[in-house]
């Protein structure tokens, strides 16, 4: 895939297959070092969203491959929902809105660290899954958890460990192709345009309990020192591309070719 950094829109965006450039030999993505059960993770309430970082590690967790042009190393996960099961992603594909979407944000390793890669335009990468509920689903245990830690962290501000392999549900994931790929924007100010993003096809099925128990997180509220309200809806709605937008999925990726020997 090309290497070169295209002019970039704001994100999120509406991903349409038929609008996009299809790769069917793309380099592998290749996550290394998500799900290690060694170090510890932290899950904490920004007042925003619920955030999980990872530490203690020989390393951290990086990805490399597919239309990244380096290294980029995990900073953090957090999630997107809103008010009900019918809204909360960010990303729409072919229209369609999902209940949740979580985002692993990355950094170019060149830069050093996150607070410097935000300000240059190939200094993030974010790779994104999209989560459907529904209320006769039943709960999608490898997300457990992070969702059992969730009861911890109602007040804003406020941290508890979880497993540090409770990624390990991204083991059962297709990650080294069936994603859209293009150059946008962080959804959360201020809104850099620095993110190379990676937004998986497939959607994965949870329960209307799991995304519930994310409403009952706490912020504080706007105009007040001490009212706490729920974090019902934390979302950024599709942004309407303000240049061109250049759009890829990869359907497929180059397989190593087996010797006859």
């Amino acid at each position: 895939m090309q290497r070169t950094v295209p002019r970039a829109v704001q994100s999120p965006v509406c991903l349409v297959q038929s609008q996009a450039l299809i790769v069917d030999d793309a380099v592998p993505v290749r996550f290394v070092g998500h799900w290690d059960v060694w170090g510890t993770a932290s899950l904490t309430n920004n007042g925003q969203s619920a955030v999980l970082t990872l530490t203690n590690r020989p390393y951290q967790p990086f990805v490399v491959g597919g239309p990244l042009g380096g290294v980029f190393v995990f900073e953090q996960l957090h999630f997107h929902w809103g008010p009900d099961d019918c809204v909360g992603c960010e990303h729409l594909i072919e229209g369609r809105a999902q209940s949740m979407e979580a985002h692993l944000v990355h950094y170019n390793v060149r830069y050093g660290s996150f607070a410097a890669a935000k300000n240059k335009t190939d200094g993030l990468m974010v790779a994104a899954f999209l989560f459907d509920a529904q209320p006769n689903q039943a709960d999608w245990m490898p997300l457990q958890p992070i969702v059992r830690a969730l009861r911890y962290i109602q007040p804003p501000g406020t941290s508890t460990a979880v497993p540090s392999d409770c990624l390990r549900w991204m083991v059962g994931q297709v990650l080294d192709r069936h994603y859209y790929t293009y150059h946008g924007s962080m959804t959360t100010a201020p809104y850099r345009e620095c993110v190379t993003w990676l937004i998986y096809h497939a959607p994965i099925f949870i329960s209307s309990r799991q995304v519930a128990a994310f409403r009952r997180l706490l912020r504080k509220q706007s105009g007040s020192r001490a009212a706490l309200v729920p974090i019902v809806s934390n979302f950024r709605p599709v942004q309407s591309p303000s240049n061109a937008f250049r759009l890829a999925f990869v359907r497929d990726n180059v397989r190593p070719v087996r010797s006859k020997l």
